[in-house]
């Protein structure tokens, strides 16, 4: 009797596969909270609320941090839907980065690779891209791609269809083209895909063609200038400017050649990934021998072509390519903390992974079952990793913990690891981080201006102010120095220079609301009578609440200690309540706890009286 062989998955049975592959590898993620940056896209976003909102996204470039204004309606759409819970925001970026995953085995299916759902089940996989899929800010990273590789699968179609059937090569190019635009408005490190087009026309054929250009001129002239205009806000918007980012050529060139191989290995071998990596000293001249070394290993794959086929040497181009906007060649913000990291090569690691589909045909001569075998087992290490990397996501502390483990000497994870326990009421724990960041960085102002805070708030003033100069001298514009300066002046009793210092800070746009907020504190809690004043420390608390939707549990429990000191004990409890269920909701065990030992006395009929949080 002839052995029956079995048919082959059916193409929705694989992307149904590869969806729950991926969803079952990201369930840690499902209760990860907010991380570092998320409250600047989120809690402190402004755009989020009304319609007015949703205009400013779109037509004032200053509206965020970078004009993404797709990025930004995917946001302003959340918080209608489900505010600040942490949940929702995850199951989506979870959601698109499995589209992702689908999309791109469509995208290597119709270039006729073979082992195209393997490579993209390795992308789905692959711990790198964990970063991207866990943090909730990088849906920016998520959604570009997504219309990336719509863009690619539109215009391959485009590409496949007869010259003579023009109405619907015409569709498919204008669907390629509003893709496109998408992705740029969604984050603009995308504008390398005319040049991946002409990268994947190449590889389809023998050679490329002048003719072949044409098609991808509006492609240029839509890309080159969103991509321009990023690098501009980069520098005079979000502050990529200064010592950090004086960087001569030669070490530009330095920078692309490590990043490009520190990327690859990564991928090839994901060991130690963490969320700040230590920053390269790049001023040796013999490190020109890594860009070099770039340089020939390309070049050896362009005169192997025909030997190896020219797939390879088309991988490292898509590699490369659309890695160059992050190579080091123009300012980013974050290189000033590390000249790499996980999330910058989500869509650049698609070109080595596409080399993945190579695997299963290096395996044909094996058995069907030794074959599968290897590759799920290749792909359960890659889900088991995954899913351990989700839990370094799961919090501020996790993360920035992680990082110092991984990277001891970054002082950004100092720093922020001391806010992180300063808020959570450790004083000796944030001291001695901020300690370390203003050691390991003497230009660090925001650390100098922490370690003061922290110090003010153990009443050490005298330390705390030299600080807190300290700040103000190496950033006079800081807002946040100026705002402790206040606070030090009128715990001096030096009240009408610190009302002068305010006056000025609330003329300030944006205005910061957690000076405000600390400056309250101390109207509505000094013992001292002189400084005490709950009337005004009503009105500033009830300004940092309402710029946060009531959804602050700081300046929720500021305003209940005004009440209290003017009586008005209900109110006061009411609002206590409020900002305990908040801290609870953001992680914030340990403040909760502070707030409810407040909040039973208010329920007692009692104020409560301390300069000391």
């Amino acid at each position: 009797m002839p052995r029956l062989t079995p048919a082959p998955m059916r193409t929705s049975t694989k992307a149904a596969f590869l969806v729950a592959l991926t969803v079952l590898a990201y369930l840690p993620a499902f209760r990860n909270g907010f991380i570092w940056d998320d409250d600047a896209w989120l809690m402190h976003n402004r755009t989020l609320e009304g319609l007015n909102g949703l205009y400013r996204l779109w037509f004032d470039l200053l509206a965020l941090q970078q004009y993404y204004p797709i990025t930004g309606t995917a946001f302003w759409i959340q918080y209608q839907l489900w505010g600040f819970h942490p949940f929702g925001y995850h199951a989506v970026n979870v959601a698109l980065h499995t589209l992702n995953a689908v999309l791109f085995w469509l995208v290597l299916r119709k270039l006729g690779l073979r082992g195209s759902w393997f490579a993209a089940a390795v992308f789905a996989l692959h711990p790198v891209m964990v970063e991207s899929v866990a943090w909730v800010t990088e849906i920016k990273n998520l959604l570009s791609t997504a219309f990336f590789l719509g863009s690619v699968l539109a215009y391959l179609n485009f590409e496949n269809l007869e010259t003579r059937d023009l109405l619907r090569r015409g569709n498919w190019f204008v669907l390629s083209l509003l893709f496109f635009i998408c992705a740029l408005l969604s984050k603009s490190v995308t504008c390398s895909l005319p040049v991946v087009l002409a990268i994947l026309i190449w590889w389809k054929r023998e050679r490329i063609r002048p003719a072949d250009f044409r098609p991808l001129l509006p492609y240029f002239l839509v890309g080159l200038p969103m991509g321009l205009l990023t690098a501009w806000l980069e520098v005079h918007h979000v502050g990529a400017a200064g010592a950090f980012f004086d960087l001569e050529f030669y070490q530009r060139c330095i920078v692309a050649g490590r990043a490009i191989l520190f990327y690859f290995f990564k991928l090839v071998w994901p060991n130690d990934l963490t969320f700040i990596y230590p920053r390269w000293e790049v001023t040796s001249l013999w490190l020109l021998l890594v860009p070099a070394f770039v340089a020939l290993c390309l070049l050896a794959l362009w005169f192997l072509r025909k030997t190896i086929g020219k797939g390879p040497f088309a991988a490292a181009a898509f590699f490369i390519v659309t890695l160059g906007p992050i190579l080091g060649f123009f300012n980013g913000y974050a290189f000033q903390f590390s000249f790499v990291a996980d999330h910058w090569q989500y869509l650049s690691s698609l070109g080595v992974i596409a080399l993945a589909s190579a695997f299963p045909n290096v395996l044909s001569g094996v058995s069907r079952h030794v074959r599968n075998a290897a590759l799920g087992f290749v792909l359960f290490v890659l889900a088991l990793l995954t899913a351990r990397q989700c839990f370094i996501y799961k919090s501020e502390d996790t993360v920035w913990r992680d990082a110092l483990l991984k990277n001891p000497n970054c002082w950004l994870a100092h720093n922020n690891l001391g806010v992180n326990l300063m808020e959570g009421g450790s004083s000796g724990g944030a001291e001695e981080h901020f300690r370390a960041a203003v050691r390991l960085n003497s230009s660090f102002y925001q650390a100098e201006n922490n370690l003061g805070e922290v110090l003010l708030a153990r009443n050490q003033v005298e330390e705390a102010a030299r600080h807190i100069d300290r700040s103000i001298e190496i950033k006079p514009t800081y807002a946040r120095s100026h705002w402790n300066k206040a606070l030090i002046l009128a715990q001096r009793a030096k009240c009408d220079e610190a009302y002068e210092i305010v006056d000025q800070g609330l003329q300030q746009r944006p205005i910061y609301l957690a000076g405000v907020n600390a400056f309250a504190w101390l109207l509505a809690t000094s013992p001292d009578e002189r400084v005490r004043k709950p009337h005004g420390a009503e009105e500033l608390a009830r300004r940092c609440c309402e710029a946060t939707r009531y959804a602050n549990p700081r300046f929720l429990d500021t305003l209940a200690a005004a009440y209290a000191n003017q009586n008005e004990f209900d109110r006061a409890a009411e609002t206590a309540s409020k900002a305990v269920d908040h801290a609870v909701r953001l992680g914030q065990a340990t403040f909760a706890c502070e707030i409810t030992r407040r909040l039973e006395l208010y329920k007692a009929g009692r104020a409560y009286l301390s300069f000391r949080r």
